[in-house]
């Protein structure tokens, strides 16, 4: 329900520029935190640079977030397509992460090797993970899951799939930052627009030690419940950061004329005809005395026309 209730803002009330400002802020929180769960000590400002210069690195921490810029572009693109990802895309996203940073063996492959999942912070075990000769079935299983899950609600299957993945582990490495992008791939897939702009990465690192903590305890449960709980919150508490913050940066744009009549405009061109009650909800900071003035100015400069009555006036474009 608090998810729910982010959706409307950014369906309706968000301009073309604050939208375009949104997408790269999360961006750069994306690429940062979740490569800063793994150790990265890069910060947003660095990566912003980084990720805008496309210059050439040879430095581990650089290349970790370039290849995670790629791998974030490249998930976009795929959530565009009809067809569901394969297992193969999936080992796909894991060569972009880990490119230039692990042996060819081990790089967009399912691992051979035993691993654990650890806590980078502590270095300490959290878990160990299925042996190999057990992930191709294992995979062959969830990708199952998922074919079977499609009616289920968008947010629960694809914070499931990340429990299931962590806990399968299929790479050598790489594993958890592929698995934040295949969230957000499911996320999209499913027709969740809103996950484009909420780097839900941001507050798995602030709650970090949490993190791993419920790992643990979802596993002990048997239950996904822990963890489906865990990264409902995270979603949420960026959602609604981010909601309130892009309502501060709306409510200073609403200040200026040209950006009110510009808003409005577009209002009467997607419901044909509109009355100053439906001007008053779009911008219900500005007082009413501001919106009437922005009518009649519209009205004046013959790109509105008002029929009707004052109490029952009716606005259209001028020409309708």
């Amino acid at each position: 329900m608090r998810i729910a209730e982010c959706k409307p803002f950014f369906k309706s009330s968000v301009s073309h520029s604050l939208k375009v400002n949104l997408l790269r802020n999360a961006k750069v929180k994306a690429i940062t935190y979740s490569n800063q769960i793994e150790g990265n000590p890069l910060k947003e400002e660095d990566v912003q640079k980084l990720i805008y210069s496309k210059k050439s690195t040879e430095h581990i921490q650089q290349i970790e977030i370039q290849n995670y810029a790629d791998a974030l572009d490249f998930l976009e693109k795929l959530a565009l397509d009809k067809r569901f990802i394969s297992i193969n895309d999936f080992c796909d996203i894991q060569k972009l992460v880990t490119s230039g940073l692990l042996k060819k063996d081990q790089v967009g492959r399912i691992r051979t090797i035993p691993v654990s999942i650890v806590n980078v912070s502590t270095g300490n075990k959290i878990d160990s993970c299925p042996e190999p000769h057990m992930l191709k079935e294992a995979l062959k299983d969830l990708w199952q899951w998922q074919e079977d899950t499609k009616e289920i609600n968008p947010y629960a299957r694809a914070f499931a799939f990340h429990f299931i993945a962590i806990a399968i582990h299929p790479f050598a490495d790489g594993n958890g930052r592929t698995i934040r992008l295949m969230q957000h791939f499911l996320l999209l897939h499913s027709g969740e627009e809103l996950a484009r702009y909420i780097p839900s990465e941001t507050a798995i690192m602030k709650h970090r030690k949490e993190y791993y903590a419920v790992i643990c305890q979802t596993k002990k449960l048997g239950r996904l419940t822990p963890m489906l709980e865990f990264l409902a919150d995270c979603f949420c508490e960026v959602a609604e950061s981010v909601t309130k913050e892009a309502r501060k940066i709306l409510r200073k744009e609403s200040y200026t004329p040209e950006n009110r009549q510009h808003e409005i405009i577009k209002l009467v061109k997607k419901k044909k005809e509109i009355q100053i009650k439906d001007v008053i909800k779009l911008f219900s900071d500005v007082p009413r005395r501001t919106l009437e003035r922005d009518m009649k100015s519209l009205c004046e400069e013959k790109k509105l026309k008002a029929k009707g009555e004052k109490k029952a006036r009716a606005y259209i474009l001028n020409g309708k």
